[in-house]
């Protein structure tokens, strides 16, 4: 769904059920009118957030009446057309969902609902949870106490336990995908495209997940298993107890250069060590280069059995969610003509971005709830200066992002049970040259690291990426919004993905030609992707791929 200016967009029916208090209360934005009214057998009151695979509404289900509490809001997590349009993703998308309904456990989150609907939207829904994730919570509080710390490594060691059980790697483990919500803690954000077993959301060998917080192996383009998962809990326990990541600060490259080749740092183990050897012991176990010798999520669980009682959520965060848990609302019906109007889709800016024909595919849905996460953290827009403090920082702004919930297949439409809420952070995948600086082959899907003339220092990635109304200066290329996908553009080509190509480098001081932005892919266009890719350390091919195109958004 297009990005529109919400000054400007602003205002659907639905959003008059929430305050101005209301959307400062959940972290929300009010939906625009592009927005759809309703999802499925969901109401649309706001914006949550949004990341590379979707965007997150939060809603109630469309015949609620009355006064109604937090416990019967949803968030519902809508895929990028660019995915739900494709046939062989949506058969995983649904091949996914089925694997994360065997997922039972008390920490992880599950699905109340999914479909691919008469809009063609491609959708799941959770319960809204009304609680702050980890990298919140740090900024909020700080480094957490020892034994609140303790207890979230014996709750999430659960929480993977349970997902290991029926063969799915998170891969994608951070302090805003782990929710500390009024009934313990809770990691979201697993589930659709995180299988084990399954192809990538691509197809072209990408991997997913956040630089500062990827196993070696992740990073480096290896398989992964459940191992890598708990070399990403060592890193986020590292940065609850401390504040910092252990593998430091930088752009993207640099940090995921030193988790593969580099140890922890010493500073912030011994920092860990200060307030707790033990706790130092079972992290540095879990942040061992080679995944063979870290503790099975088990062995964690048993490394911390009896503390799961002991540390309560800092006052901070209790009163926060304190705050959304006691929320209500009114229901306010959608009266026929507004939602007509609510209901009118934009179109693309290029009508060659619109498929000639689409098939109506309906998500195949058992006759029990499904179980699952909404699957964000999708590598199309990655920011080249990503960091620990940088993650905890834009989670700041998206921990309201996350759900989860529990509802019998039989249920009537009623308030669904508290679960964690999705989170939609956008994520990156870079594959990091060894120390000999020779870069990996690969055409477009080489890793991005910037350098480029007249470029910024990069920006913090928290959000969805904006085309915005008025671009700031450090980033003028933000304002390009001929297209948002990744897909591969070349010499030769024409239409809106070119003309992104084109304005985006055009924006970074980069010379296309007297042609200007003509979404035609030339000569002078071709020398400039060229030009770009070998000051990003890209396999210089001319081709934009999935890893160019991160690179030029970043």
């Amino acid at each position: 769904m297009p990005e529109t200016n919400p000054a400007a967009d602003a205002g659907q029916p639905a959003a008059a059920e929430l305050s101005a208090e209301d959307l400062a209360l959940f972290d929300a934005e009010p939906p625009r009118r592009s927005d759809p009214s309703d999802i499925g057998p969901y109401r649309v009151l706001a914006r949550l957030g949004g990341g590379g695979m979707g965007r997150l509404y939060l809603g109630r289900e469309s015949d609620t009446e009355g006064t109604y509490g937090a416990g019967a809001l949803v968030a519902v997590k809508v895929i990028r057309s660019e995915y739900a349009e494709d046939e062989r993703f949506r058969r995983r998308f649904e091949r996914e969902v089925e694997a994360v309904r065997r997922v039972h456990g008390t920490y992880t989150a599950e699905l109340l609902d999914s479909g691919f609907d008469r809009d063609e939207l491609l959708w799941m829904a959770t319960a809204y949870v009304p609680g702050l994730s980890l990298a919140d919570a740090i900024v909020r509080c700080g480094p957490l106490p020892v034994p609140v710390v303790r207890r979230l490594v014996h709750e999430i060691g659960q929480a993977l336990t349970a997902i290991a059980a029926v063969g799915i790697v998170h891969r994608d483990l951070k302090p805003s995908n782990v929710l500390l919500g009024p009934d313990g803690a809770r990691i979201i954000d697993f589930g659709v495209a995180h299988t084990a077993d399954a192809s990538s959301l691509t197809m072209t060998g990408q991997h997913l997940g956040t630089p500062a917080f990827m196993s070696p192996e992740q990073a480096d383009g290896h398989e992964v298993g459940t191992a890598s998962d708990v070399f990403s809990l060592g890193s986020v326990l590292a940065m609850a107890v401390t504040g910092s990541a252990p593998f430091g600060e930088g752009t993207t490259g640099d940090v995921i250069h030193r988790i593969i080749y580099s140890p922890p740092s010493e500073q912030v183990l011994a920092e860990v060590a200060r307030r707790d050897p033990d706790l130092a012991e079972l992290i540095g176990r879990c942040l061992d280069k080679d995944p063979r010798r870290r503790p099975s999520p088990q062995d964690v669980v048993e490394a911390t059995r009896g503390h799961a009682a002991d540390g309560q959520w800092p006052g901070a965060v209790a009163e926060a969610v304190a705050a959304r848990a006691g929320w209500h609302g009114t229901a306010v019906a959608v009266r026929p003509m507004d939602q007509l109007t609510v209901l009118r889709r934009t179109k693309p800016e290029d009508p060659g971005e619109e498929r000639a024909a689409r098939r109506r595919w309906p998500l195949a849905v058992g006759a029990a709830a499904v179980a699952a996460i909404a699957a964000a953290a999708v590598a199309v827009a990655a920011s080249g200066g990503d960091s620990a403090r940088q993650e905890t920082s834009a989670s700041h702004a998206g921990s309201h992002t996350s759900a989860s919930a529990t509802r019998s297949p039989h249920a009537t439409p009623a308030s669904p049970r508290k679960g964690p809420r999705h989170t939609a952070a956008p994520s990156v995948t870079v594959t990091v040259p060894p120390p000999d600086g020779n870069p990996p082959a690969g055409g477009a899907t080489d890793p991005a690291q910037p350098r480029q003339p007249n470029d910024p220092p990069p920006a913090t990635s928290g959000g969805t990426t904006k085309p915005a109304p008025h671009p700031a200066p450090a980033k003028p290329w933000k304002s390009c919004t001929y297209y948002s996908g990744t897909r591969l553009t070349q010499s030769g080509d024409q239409g809106a993905p070119v003309k992104e190509v084109q304005c985006i480098l055009k924006a970074r001081g980069y010379n296309i030609g007297p042609s200007g932005v003509d979404g035609i892919f030339g000569y002078d266009t071709l020398a400039e992707v060229k030009r770009f890719q070998s000051d990003h350390h890209l396999r210089v091919d001319g081709q934009v791929g999935i890893r160019t195109w991160a690179a030029l958004r970043s």
